[in-house]
């Protein structure tokens, strides 16, 4: 049987904290193991911290401004649409494709923006935000894990629904991409192996508040079962991860990282709100809608009055600000000639901005898009990106209600995620600064004897191996785009789907 020369391991929102306690209580044998054994170190992530630029980052090892994933859907959309982003949206090659040109074979199971399927040698069931049965090639391959007795579902039919006995149902997801992986191991050997979980991401998000009892929400009974949905979901990680490394060789490079933290999440703030108290963004009922409008621009019959709209936030949870400009949105209302100045007005807007509690600044950084996306795909990001300074502090685009609201999420992300990685050419133990999330790649990739783009941003770190040097390897040539594929607008069920999430 053939093993993978190399294999990831994602654990979306994994997050130290976390994982620290739980290992200190002796409740990951195979990740407390694994660590023991590994190089380690806090991953820094994306702004903002968002599983679209996360994982984007991680395979392509550039930052969204090289890619152009900065959300689930576009920021910068000229009629206002929801269009879905896509792996077609991702404007460049990926640690897939480098590797496949050097002979590997490559298996991409549930890696996020990794839909539609590329076409690659190996076997992909993707991460869809549609309504697909589209997601797998080679196509009979979900038949096949079904009469193997291990079935595969996408992510999106596996998604938290707004019902707290979901951890029943995650905990079993859990357990079922183990046995899919399991099968395809002995079944369909690669060089390559990406996998991610994600229910980790869901249950800290919707559970936090049982977790944690310093949390405003923490009941003062909470049911045993939600107390522990956190660590029981970590648990099963832990149990996954055991059974699939068992069977990969001293040899395989293998690496557990995330796409970013998680915590506590305490308060929601809308920008559009602040947008419309300070006149830089107007409102009408919501029959004035134009056509196909994304969703999240109409809320409680009212929906925004595009051409008396200077400014708005374009996706919820971009943390972003767009200018309404003439010759680019299809209803722009701010000329050139005003763009700046109006620039100016939004954020001195939120510079003022004070937290309701302490009364301190909200926002540790306003930034301009060339600051803080800079690359090919700066054009696509949003205007501004808005950083509070509070990590518990989720910024949404709600059109009606109060400035400020406790977080429909009760656990939210967090800038620092988890990286580990093992071989037998891997000096153990923590690093003494954090890994960047583009550098997650080309490390691998050194430790594998595999090259890179000489392009990309990120690079391989020397102190993770014991000879204290790396192959040069940003020597492969580079096409220097992404997949071909038709543009996907919002879907319904997605969207029912990620407002259950908290998302929209």
């Amino acid at each position: 049987m053939k093993f993978p020369r190399a294999f990831i391991f994602g654990i979306d929102g994994g997050d130290w904290a976390i994982l620290r306690s739980l290992m200190s209580r002796g409740l990951l044998p195979h990740l407390s193991r694994f660590h023991d054994e590994a190089a380690s170190a806090a991953l820094t992530c994306t702004q903002p911290a968002h599983t679209a630029p996360g994982w984007a980052s991680l395979v392509t090892a550039r930052y969204p401004g090289g890619h152009a994933a900065y959300q689930f859907f576009h920021t910068q959309e000229p009629s206002y649409r929801g269009r879905v982003t896509t792996s077609a949206d991702v404007g460049t090659s990926t640690l897939f494709d480098w590797v496949v040109k050097q002979g590997w074979r490559v298996g991409v199971v549930n890696v996020p923006m990794s839909h539609p399927p590329r076409k690659l040698p190996g076997y992909q069931l993707t991460w869809p935000l549609a309504n697909t049965l589209h997601f797998c090639d080679p196509p009979g391959l979900l038949a096949e894990l079904a009469g193997a007795g291990a079935p595969f579902r996408s992510d999106l039919a596996c998604m938290y629904r707004g019902d707290l006995s979901y951890i029943d149902e995650a905990l079993h997801n859990i357990e079922q991409r183990k046995n899919s992986i399991k099968y395809l191991l002995e079944k369909h050997p690669v060089d390559l192996l990406a996998t991610v979980i994600t229910e980790t991401d869901r249950v800290c998000h919707h559970y936090w508040h049982y977790f944690d009892p310093t949390h405003p929400q923490h009941p003062a009974a909470p049911e045993r079962k939600y107390a522990r949905a956190i660590e029981d979901c970590y648990k099963a990680v832990d149990s996954a991860f055991g059974e699939l490394l068992a069977l990969m060789p001293d040899e395989t490079t293998v690496v557990v990282a995330s796409d970013h933290g998680s915590g506590a999440g305490l308060e929601d703030l809308s920008l559009n709100s602040v947008l419309a108290e300070y006149g830089l963004l107007a409102m009408c009922p919501a029959e004035r809608a134009p056509k196909d409008v994304a969703s999240w621009f109409v809320e409680d019959g009212r929906t925004i009055d595009w051409e008396r709209t200077r400014a708005y936030s374009p996706v919820p949870g971009c943390f972003g600000v767009n200018l309404n400009l003439k010759h680019r949105q299809e209803l722009g209302a701010v000329s050139a000639d005003d763009a700046e100045a109006v620039l100016r007005d939004v954020e001195e807007a939120f510079r003022e901005l004070r937290t309701r509690h302490t009364q301190r600044p909200v926002f540790r950084n306003i930034l301009r898009a060339a600051h803080c996306y800079p690359g090919p795909f700066t054009r696509l990001a949003p205007d501004l990106l808005l950083e509070p300074e509070e990590e518990t502090t989720i910024l949404s685009g709600h059109l009606s209600g109060p400035l400020w609201r406790p977080s429909y999420q009760t656990g939210l992300h967090r800038f620092e995620g988890i990286w580990m990685q093992r071989s037998p050419r891997v000096r153990t133990g923590a690093l003494t600064q954090p890994m960047r999330i583009v550098d997650v790649a080309p490390t691998l990739l050194a430790d594998a004897g595999a090259a890179w783009p000489e392009g990309v941003t990120g690079r391989a770190r020397s102190d993770v191996m014991r000879s204290g040097l790396v192959e040069e390897g940003g020597c492969l040539a580079e096409d220097g785009e992404g997949a071909a594929g038709a543009t996907m607008d919002e879907d319904p069920l997605v969207s029912e789907r990620l407002r259950a999430m908290g998302y929209l």
